[in-house]
């Protein structure tokens, strides 16, 4: 993740002394996400082998928002599946405040995202698996929460973002956010639950080809759960050029309904979830790209990914028709 809050030996240690974890030896922040600061962080209790947790302190979230957050992947973990939850100090908080934002600690888990090369068939098909115990398990979670970047969300700034872009892309966009408003207003027999919101394979860690962990549950919200299907498919399961690999798609979406099965709405309306979930993170991507935030960040800190990725994958879902299998 992008590092827009910098911090000292001192803070950190600061930090970590209520959780009573040993004394700092390292920390190093990460980069490449755009949300976020996040570090790594590694102590060391005297006669004990060092210990690695990553520390999250959230830029947009405000703290009277994390308790959702923290609260959920506390069910998912009780749930077995396997998301990092927060630590906890010696007085039972996990939430706090450091350089003023609000900040977790977490355990670091075993390995690393795959890169695209290194996705096939037997990853997809894990994913696939995960995501449906993911679903169910977020079905029975009481708490619920908007999307921030929902149907309010780019209804308002659809308009903005395509006065940035070429008049033949800024109807597709229309388009795309026009279709999932009509279908939407239909109150569609979809089911709904939590969804991760944001399951690219870079919030997936493997080691040794197994998965040790789904991670940045940040984009988690009530939804069709339909809609966090294509978003991950859309990730997963593509060619360079963004349209659809066959076998990958097949393996994850198989493997996904021997968990979950889809109902016929689901079926119906699959398609248009796919072009939903690219519509979505092609705007904000053009939203971070063209400066349409509320948010300044420190210029050359925010990582600016290509809209046109999405664009592209846009294009192509507006073009094929996909069935479930």
């Amino acid at each position: 993740m992008a590092v827009y809050t910098h911090l000292s030996s001192a803070q950190i240690s600061a930090y970590l002394a209520p959780f009573n974890l040993g004394a700092l030896v390292d920390f190093k922040g990460i980069s490449g996400g755009i949300e976020n600061t996040n570090y790594f962080v590694t102590t060391k209790i005297k006669g004990q082998p060092q210990q690695d947790f990553v520390l999250t302190l959230f830029e947009d979230l405000t703290l009277d928002e994390i308790p959702y957050f923290i609260d959920l992947t506390n069910h998912l973990v009780a749930n077995d599946v396997t998301v990092p939850a927060p630590i906890r100090d010696k007085d039972g908080s996990a939430l706090s405040v450091l350089a003023g934002k609000p900040t977790v600690l977490f355990p670091r888990f075993a390995g690393d995202h795959l890169a695209r090369s290194e996705i096939g068939v037997s990853e997809c098909a894990i994913m696939g698996k995960e995501l449906a115990r993911l679903h169910l398990a977020g079905q029975k979670f009481t708490t619920t929460r908007h999307s921030h970047r929902g149907t309010k969300w780019w209804s308002e700034l659809g308009p903005r973002a395509a006065k940035c872009i070429d008049s033949e892309d800024a109807t597709m966009l229309m388009m795309a956010i026009g279709q999932y408003e009509r279908m939407h207003s239909q109150h569609p027999d979809l089911p709904t639950g939590v969804i991760h919101g944001d399951l690219f394979h870079d919030n997936a860690l493997f080691n040794q080809s197994r998965l040790s962990a789904t991670i940045d549950l940040y984009n988690a919200s009530n939804d069709y759960l339909l809609f966090d299907v294509a978003i991950t498919v859309n990730d997963w399961c593509i060619a360079a050029d963004g349209s659809i690999e066959p076998d990958l798609y097949k393996a994850f979406l198989e493997a996904y309904a021997s968990v979950r099965t889809f109902n016929k709405a689901e079926h119906h309306y699959w398609n248009a979830m796919l072009v939903a979930a690219a519509m979505r993170f092609w705007l904000s991507r053009l939203e971070t790209f063209h400066g349409l935030d509320a948010h300044q960040r420190e210029e050359g800190v925010t990582v600016l990914k290509d809209p046109d990725v999405f664009k592209d994958i846009l294009s192509h879902r507006m073009q094929h028709f996909h069935q479930l299998p």
